[in-house]
């Protein structure tokens, strides 16, 4: 009986949940500059398509990337971004009727009503199995949080984290989305692009957590029911994960695959977000409207496409010294080192490493003359004072613009006596070196005790016109 009260509290929540949320049907235009190679390109079944540099955001491939296509459970890389940032991983969580409020034909974890169970497992229930329940579950706890209140609705809560869904991925670019459910189930006002779910997962991807569960291959987590019900034999939940290519018993397995998440609805066919490594590149694909085979082998296509078209070209190290500045304004420590800000890496067609270019600004406080050839640094100079920028690019597109700093501090010389009297003051000083030196032990012990008295003297002196200035203050009131 309590089930089936959950079951109907559940379609309340969700017809109440269904509410249109309109959203703008144009496309944003968002230039999308793919790094282009001299080999021949690939096909992909999906309908949308995007190969990335993960590092750095590099474009190797794109297929309609801007395309507004529905995205499944992919969509559950941006609930578990926004549960990263927003919870605790080992906070305790209670499950309540919010589990309920996916559909009966999604995936699920096997979440019992009443149990307690930590974000962090939660996140594995989210990932792997793809659980939906598991998906409210997060949505409805981070909800509350977020608001501060506890006792927040399930339906105002989950509104709270959809609010915050979209309001992150709008912060990372993604223009051409719009999210309405935590899981991803089919709404028709809910949209992404390939293009857009590569910046959501690539931010996902500097979560170390996040890395670590998408790239697990099972997870075992004790049945709820079981550890509290004496009628309940002991049971273990698996959790596996649903990206076949990180499987090395499947036939679609992908040695250098790390991740991330599958995703499949009858709208949005088949779609996969993958993440591989391999030498020092990590890449990242998204592929959406694919095929059922189509997702693992577009996938697989494409990071092969990268791994052998792309090297990584790093032409140096953070702190690696690029040139010398000659300083002004002191003679002695007259030269600085110039030194990189930080340590370039970017993906390039192998063909096309020896096409680089490398071009320094020098800021203008360090041009002495009419071009970029007379420069020097006036003194004084501060540690990582910004003299210049490296400019590396291809093909007249700028890959990055990289601060050089001054490896050290250089003070200004300090003005100097003229020479003769330079020589006098030595004289002197010898001079009265030499007398000291010549005085005997009880001499020097003279001229010490005297000094000590004159100073006691002295003290005396000052102690008594205090007192006296004292006094006089005190007839004058």
């Amino acid at each position: 009986m309590k089930r089936l009260t959950s079951w109907f509290l559940a379609l309340l929540l969700v017809i109440s949940l269904a509410n249109p949320i309109v959203a703008s049907p144009e496309t944003d235009s968002v230039d999308i500059n793919v790094i282009s190679t001299t080999q021949e390109s690939i096909n992909v079944e999906a309908k949308g398509a995007i190969l990335m540099g993960l590092d750095n955001g590099e474009i190797l491939f794109s297929k309609d990337a801007n395309k507004k296509l529905y995205p499944a459970s992919t969509t559950k890389i941006l609930t578990a971004l926004v549960a990263l940032e927003n919870g605790d991983l080992d906070e305790v969580v209670t499950v309540g009727n919010e589990a309920y409020l996916c559909p009966y034909d999604s995936s699920k974890a096997g979440l019992d009503i009443g149990e307690e169970i930590t974000l962090e497992n939660l996140l594995y229930g989210l990932m792997l199995p793809s659980g939906n329940d598991a998906a409210y579950t997060i949505a409805v706890h981070i909800g509350r949080k977020v608001k501060g209140d506890p006792t927040l609705s399930i339906n105002d809560a989950v509104k709270v984290f959809i609010d915050l869904m979209n309001k992150r991925s709008r912060e990372l670019g993604a223009k051409n989305s719009h999210f309405v459910t935590p899981d991803g189930y089919h709404d028709d006002e809910h949209f992404t692009t390939a293009y857009d779910m590569a910046l959501i997962s690539a931010e996902a991807m500097k979560h170390d957590m996040f890395r670590k569960i998408v790239s697990t291959r099972m997870f075992t987590i004790p049945d709820w029911s079981s550890l509290h019900d004496p009628n309940v034999e002991d049971e273990i939940r698996y959790w596996r994960n649903s990206n076949a290519l990180i499987h090395p018993n499947d036939t679609y397995y992908y040695a250098d695959a790390t991740g991330i998440k599958t995703g499949y609805t009858s709208k949005a066919l088949h779609c996969l977000v993958t993440s591989a490594s391999r030498d020092n590149m990590e890449l990242l694909t998204v592929v959406l409207g694919s095929t059922k085979i189509g997702k693992w082998t577009d996938s697989a296509a494409l990071l092969d496409y990268g791994f052998n078209n792309f090297d990584k070209y790093e032409p140096f190290s953070h702190g690696q010294q690029i040139s010398i500045l000659n300083i002004q304004g002191n003679t002695e420590d007259n030269w600085v080192r110039v030194i990189s800000d930080k340590a370039p890496g970017y993906l390039v067609p192998k063909d096309k490493i020896n096409s680089v270019r490398q071009e320094i600004k020098w800021a203008d406080e360090v041009i002495q003359g009419e071009d970029q050839t007379d420069v020097s640094i006036p003194a004084p100079v501060s540690k990582h004072q910004k003299v210049g920028t490296m400019i590396i690019s291809l093909d007249g597109k700028v890959l990055d613009k990289i601060d050089l700093v001054t490896s050290r501090a250089v003070e200004k010389e300090k003005p100097k006596l003229p020479k003769a009297l330079i020589k006098l003051q030595d004289g002197i000083d010898h001079s009265l070196a030499t007398v000291w030196a010549s005085f005997s032990l009880w001499t020097k012990l003279v001229f010490g005790l005297v000094a000590l008295i004159i100073f006691l003297l002295a003290i005396r002196i000052r102690i008594v016109r205090r007192r006296r200035r004292r006094y006089t203050f005190k007839r004058g009131y």
